[in-house]
């Protein structure tokens, strides 16, 4: 959110030419399919196979603007220092504005809204490479974006935010640092070119054929945080897995195994969440024991309520089907063993009982049509482990 707009768009296109083509800056757009070992050979869901389009993988800058600006309000979940020269950047190029007006916003936003996590990032996607808002306050709320947004206090974020970006000199740093972007995107692209046909999986197992665009960000400044978020506007349709890219021994971003897990798991929120809204007073008993049950758990993870567990159990369902129709099953129990880990004990039953969905399409066409029945599952899971 740069005061003079001009002036930083010029700077930013100039940074596109001079790098890759990226999303208004340093963006690398192919299409992916999925062949590897590491994948089971067959699928069962050919016949509701839709097609599916690119996805987009690159940095995003206003990612990365405002996750800086959490990380310099003292948010935990942005001061990862894991690329340890990233971290040593931002040191040198902000560390003389912890004090600015949008860095005191966002400490009182973490302190009276408890804004951290997701929430900074929905509010990314929803503003623009000038960093302005893509859609109008009069056009508030805004579908998608966290509820701890509140319409006045977000005008005034945003402004503040341009502000900051101009005096900082963001754009200087962005430019400055697209060769470490460059190497992430690299170890991404060859990581994820292993498996061809990876994001068809969205549109079968969901059922729903959509034109939307799949959009794979790496947040440098998100450390171990990572993220699904989506924008909505008219026929514009995006939805985001903000993944955190690894640290190599050697300190150079890499891409792994584990992260795609993440990837599906991000991507997942954007197609599940709207079917647990729809559901959310009829979940609300398992929630609320589930949550009573693992409420300690869950908040060392960020989860201060039961919807939250909620979405969460949704989606890692859905990506536990995944684990184990697409990967080798050492890697699906390793995917399960971690859930108990994390306090989602239920996860394995609950995959297990997708199972149903899988084998019934003709029935149950898509994952919203068999929710009621995910419904019911997991209120009598719930009242057989409260006994």
């Amino acid at each position: 959110m740069n005061k003079n707009t001009t002036n930083n768009k010029t700077k930013r296109t100039q940074v596109a030419v001079k790098n890759v083509a990226f999303c208004t800056a340093i963006l690398l757009v192919f299409s992916i399919g999925l062949s590897s070992s590491a994948l089971a050979a067959s699928n069962q869901f050919v016949k509701n196979m839709a097609n599916a389009g690119t996805i987009t993988i690159g940095v995003d800058p206003r990612v990365e603007l405002i996750g800086i600006v959490f990380r310099l309000a003292g948010n935990p979940e942005y001061g990862d220092n894991s690329l340890q020269s990233y971290a040593k950047a931002i040191e040198r190029h902000f560390g003389g504005f912890s004090n600015h007006a949008v860095v005191r916003m966002a400490v009182q936003l973490r302190n009276t809204r408890l804004m951290s996590a997701d929430g900074p990032m929905s509010l990314a996607i929803y503003i623009d490479h000038d960093f302005r808002p893509r859609k109008s306050f009069e056009q508030w709320p805004w579908e998608g974006l966290d509820f701890r947004w509140e319409k006045e206090e977000t005008e005034e974020f945003l402004e503040k935010l341009r502000q900051f970006a101009v005096e900082t000199k963001f754009n200087e740093f962005f430019e400055a640092q697209a060769p470490q972007y460059e190497k992430g995107i690299l170890a991404c692209k060859t990581f994820m070119t292993q498996y061809p046909d990876v994001f068809k999986w969205f549109d079968v197992f969901f059922g729903v054929a959509t034109n939307d665009e799949l959009k794979l960000v790496l947040g440098f400044v998100n450390g171990r945080g990572n993220y699904g978020v989506r924008f909505q506007s008219g026929q514009t349709s995006e939805k985001y897995a903000i993944v955190a890219p690894l640290a190599s021994p050697g300190g150079n971003p890499a891409f792994m195994l584990q992260q795609l897990g993440i990837t599906i798991h991000e991507f997942c929120h954007s197609f599940t969440n709207p079917v647990v809204d729809k559901y959310m007073k009829q979940l609300r008993p398992a929630g609320e024991k589930l949550f009573a049950a693992q409420g300690q758990a869950m908040r060392k993870r960020g989860y201060h309520n039961w919807e939250s567990i909620m979405y969460e159990t949704a989606v890692r369902a859905c990506v536990g089907s995944f684990a184990r129709n697409s990967l080798e099953p050492m890697h699906a129990d390793y995917y399960f063993q971690r859930e108990i880990s994390h306090g989602f004990l239920w996860t394995k039953d609950l995959t297990d009982f997708l199972k149903n969905y899988e084998d019934n399409r003709d029935s149950y066409p898509t994952f919203e049509s068999f929710f009621p029945e995910f419904v019911d599952f997991l209120d009598d899971y719930t009242r057989k482990a409260t006994r």
